[in-house]
């Protein structure tokens, strides 16, 4: 009987170690880029059945898809990092809105330059949401009459600054440059670095999380909550301040009332809430991207199949929407059943 060296065996099994992890490293990057790609397929499909051609792999159609999937998502990470740590901002929409009025005005009154409309855009995102997490400490109110009140008093200020004109940079091609390719991934790229090390490389994320799970047992243990809660909003504003380049960039700001602001922020809500699941095996900020991509690529279909605007396209996303939530809701049953009707199949196999 033949026996190996003991090297060469312990070289044997480090060789089948790496390439099952390299197995499980492929399976995981395939379902976390399954939603975007299958929508694409079926998109495709359905645009090619009619005829239309220009939905594929040209450079015209990915150029519209990504910058609408950075906008997208830069304020749905900012969304997503409240709701995971157990709040909901309302006044996200006006904090976007107030950043972009004021640091457009700016850059375009003083001649500034690109970076600077963006800093400037990050430092009122920043300075605004923590303002509003002051308020939510100070006046210990809960946090939907805080963070509503908040987002009316920053609405009324956007008719007392620049004359109540609001913002139009879309004839200025210097200031709008991080609104268009290849700039727009600027601002995903630094809201991902952001939102990530902030959830996983900082010992305030790491205390976020257990604020959320548990509050009273992470402040028996000596978790400072009001400082915590500061930080979570400070980071968030910095997330919103990024959004707001984007959203200056790419769109006429009008003065705003009547909470008309929280359009501005629900519109990026539906991949903070996929984001959960489709980066189930990755992290949360990943699922949150591929989720805005697929949305984007969604409604980028729509548009070329005529449904892009009006009462169809709100149909047709919301249904899927429905669709998507129950299907992940649904999902640990099947796999359970499954599991069931297996472990009785083996015991009667066994029997």
């Amino acid at each position: 009987m033949l026996r190996l060296p003991f090297p060469t065996i312990i070289a044997m099994e480090l060789t089948m170690k790496n390439k099952n992890k390299a197995l499980e490293v492929l399976r995981r990057f395939f379902l976390t880029i399954l939603f975007p790609l299958a929508i694409f397929l079926v998109m495709l499909v359905i645009t090619r059945s009619k005829g239309i051609t220009y939905f594929d792999f040209t450079w015209e159609m990915w150029r519209t898809v990504l910058v609408n999937t950075s906008s997208t998502a830069v304020a749905a990470l900012a969304i997503w990092l409240q709701i995971k740590n157990g709040r909901f901002d309302f006044s996200g929409g006006s904090v976007m809105v107030l950043s972009a009025i004021v640091a457009g005005n700016l850059a375009m009154r003083q001649g500034l330059s690109p970076v600077a409309y963006l800093l400037i855009c990050v430092a009122m995102g920043a300075i605004l949401s923590t303002l509003t997490g002051v308020v939510y400490i100070v006046g210990r109110l809960p946090i939907m009459i805080c963070t509503i009140g908040m987002a009316l008093v920053y609405e009324s200020v956007t008719y007392l600054v620049f004359d109540a004109k609001g913002l139009n940079m879309m004839s200025n091609t210097k200031l709008t440059a991080f609104g268009r390719m290849p700039l727009i991934l600027v601002p995903i790229l630094l809201a991902l670095a952001i939102f990530l090390v902030y959830c996983y490389l900082t010992v305030p994320g790491q205390r976020s999380k257990l604020l959320s799970n548990n509050q009273q047992s992470a402040v028996n243990i000596g978790v400072k909550e009001a400082r915590n809660v500061l930080q979570t909003f400070f980071v968030c504003g910095l997330l919103l301040g990024l959004a707001s380049t984007i959203y200056g960039s790419n769109n006429t700001v009008a003065p705003q009332a009547g909470l008309s602001t929280a359009n501005t922020l629900f519109a990026n809500i539906i991949p903070a809430y996929m984001g959960l699941f489709i980066g189930a095996l990755s992290t949360d900020a990943i699922g949150v991207l591929l989720a805005s991509l697929g949305m984007a690529i969604l409604n980028y279909g729509l548009s070329c199949i005529g449904l892009g605007s009006g009462g169809w396209q709100s149909i047709i996303v919301g249904v899927f929407m429905l669709a998507f939530y129950t299907l992940m809701a649904q999902l640990p049953l099947w796999k359970a059943a499954a599991a069931k009707r297996k472990r009785l199949k083996n015991e009667v196999n066994a029997a």
